[in-house]
């Protein structure tokens, strides 16, 4: 391989990187989101509100990439499991902002979820541990018990505080992550997301029967704005760039970068819902970045 080659293939790497941190700031942002359209309805309508927004805004992805949206039976069922992990995952992420805080939510999802990813690679994928990752996922671990202030809470609390929810989105989006990655050689990224976004807005739309699906369009602007960011920013754009990093980069290392998202998650938070940062939430935050850290480090 000739010097160009390799200059060509580290600037390709280097780009991807920088669009990468920009889609984990607009998953940062999408906290905040989530939190303003949930005070306007109910979670499975804010799920398939934003789905079905994120279908459509997709098509034209899929259109000006070129690519197809056929999909073989290989990839049809990644598609299909991915579907289901990302239902759950964005139950779990509006009923905790509905009833807990942005902020913390963006922090302590966006932490845990590397260690989680780690671990579950290392019993699913056989994936060897150094000493280095045992610490930084020990780290990681008390770092999310400090944001959630294991020692005051029973699980009541964490019910009602919203921070199960939270946990559950960590693992929920961990399991993504992962069959994200073993879809590298079966179908192309663009079709997988479009597909799995349109699947989970399926399941989403069953989830809502009984609601008033159309109350939406009595809404405001900031309702709809909000909305449209979680859809086009965070979805479309944030999740399809954090696809493409998991197909090219691996799962651990596309995972590393999630780390970028609780510093925007929290400033986000306290800039337009006015939260504020405990002590706890940021001794808990700097110590599980610590440890995704070091998990990640070569």
């Amino acid at each position: 391989m000739d010097t160009n080659t390799i200059e060509l293939k580290v600037t390709k790497k280097y780009k991807l990187q920088i669009i990468l941190i920009l889609g984990m700031a607009a998953w940062g942002l999408s906290w905040t989101n989530a939190k303003i359209v949930g005070l306007y309805t109910s979670t499975p309508l804010s799920m398939f509100w934003r789905f079905f927004c994120a279908v459509l805004f997709f098509i034209p992805v899929i259109k000006w990439t070129g690519n197809s949206f056929f999909i073989n039976r290989k990839g049809l069922k990644l598609v299909l499991v991915n579907g289901l992990l990302m239902t759950l995952y964005n139950y779990f992420y509006f009923r905790g902002t509905q009833i807990g805080l942005a902020g913390i939510g963006g922090v302590l999802v966006t932490t845990l979820n590397p260690i989680i990813t780690m671990v579950l690679a290392g019993i699913i994928l056989k994936d060897s541990f150094k000493t280095k990752d045992v610490l930084g996922a020990i780290l990681g671990i008390f770092g999310g018990m400090l944001i959630i202030k294991i020692w005051s809470v029973n699980f009541g609390d964490l019910l009602q505080n919203g921070n199960i929810h939270f946990i559950l989105a960590a693992s929920s989006w961990a399991c993504v992550t992962l069959v994200t990655s073993a879809s590298k050689d079966k179908i192309h990224f663009i079709p997988y997301s479009f597909w799995s976004m349109a699947v989970a807005g399926l399941l989403s739309f069953f989830l809502s029967f009984g609601e008033p699906i159309l109350s939406v369009f009595d809404y405001g602007w900031k309702f709809w704005i909000n909305l449209f960011i979680l859809s086009g920013g965070a979805m479309v754009f944030g999740t399809t760039i954090y696809f493409l990093a998991t197909v090219q980069l691996g799962s651990r290392k596309a995972s590393a970068f999630i780390f970028t998202v609780p510093v925007t998650a929290m400033g986000f938070s306290m800039l337009l819902l006015g939260e504020q940062l405990d002590l706890n939430t940021a001794l808990g935050s700097i110590l599980a970045v610590l440890g995704v850290y070091l998990i990640n480090k070569a």
